[in-house]
């Protein structure tokens, strides 16, 4: 099981009496009490429910890995997404589907472009197409002032739903979890109700479902909020 171990200025997290470190060999070190033993609470909580597929550790793990070097790649990884960004491909024009995607997707297309003047260009395709530059200059900056932690949501956000949008939109509280489901899950769902479920789809829709909750989970932890 998990517990803490209070220091002089900061609390270590142990697991069976031994140090918890990461596989870069980085010892988890938290500085707010209330952060401490939340993870420590949340960690044997899911040890408890026999979690196989620890996503929480995974996220956990990338947030006391980050460094400089690494950062810098990662930064890149997330900025390459820019060009298939999911909120930017639609169904054909004037079909159902289009316009659900289009009362979905559209206001939070707009909000970047409002607030960061990050301007997304949509196309009724499927086929990858080139976004404006000057969209890679403004992200780059954006990502450069994020802290580790906000950092980290962002990546773990981007990566699962394949959206900056949808990123940039939860890094200012412009989202509900809700509403970030409703548009990752929008093509299998659609689908199911068009063509009926399919039990891989269902599955791999459920292990996407379980990822989101563990990283906004992570999110409020580490910010002090009730998971």
């Amino acid at each position: 099981m998990f517990t803490i171990l209070k220091t002089n200025s900061y609390f270590l997290l142990l697991f069976n009496k031994k140090l918890f470190n990461t596989p870069m060999n980085n010892t988890v070190k938290i500085y707010d009490k209330k952060i401490a033993f939340s993870l420590k609470e949340y960690l044997n909580l899911n040890i408890k429910k026999k979690k196989k597929y620890k996503f929480f550790e995974k996220i956990l793990y990338f947030y006391f890995d980050l460094s400089i070097k690494n950062r810098t790649i990662l930064e890149k990884k997330i900025i390459d997404n820019l060009d298939s960004d999911l909120l930017c491909y639609r169904a054909d024009k004037y079909t159902e589907l289009e316009k659900i995607q289009s009362k979905m997707f559209d206001p939070l297309v707009l909000f970047v472009k409002e607030k960061f003047m990050l301007d997304f260009q949509v196309e009724n395709s499927v086929i990858p197409f080139k976004q404006d530059n000057k969209n890679v200059i403004v992200l780059n900056k954006i990502l450069k002032k994020l802290d580790n932690l906000k950092f980290t949501t962002y990546y773990f956000i981007n990566n699962l739903t394949n959206s900056n949008i949808i990123a940039l939109n939860f890094l200012v509280n412009n989202i509900k979890l809700q509403h970030i489901w409703n548009c990752l899950s929008l093509d299998e769902t659609y689908s199911f109700r068009k063509w009926g479920k399919d039990k891989d789809a269902i599955e791999m829709l459920n292990n996407k479902k379980k990822e989101l909750d563990e990283i906004i989970n992570f999110h409020l932890l580490f910010n002090k909020k009730e998971i």
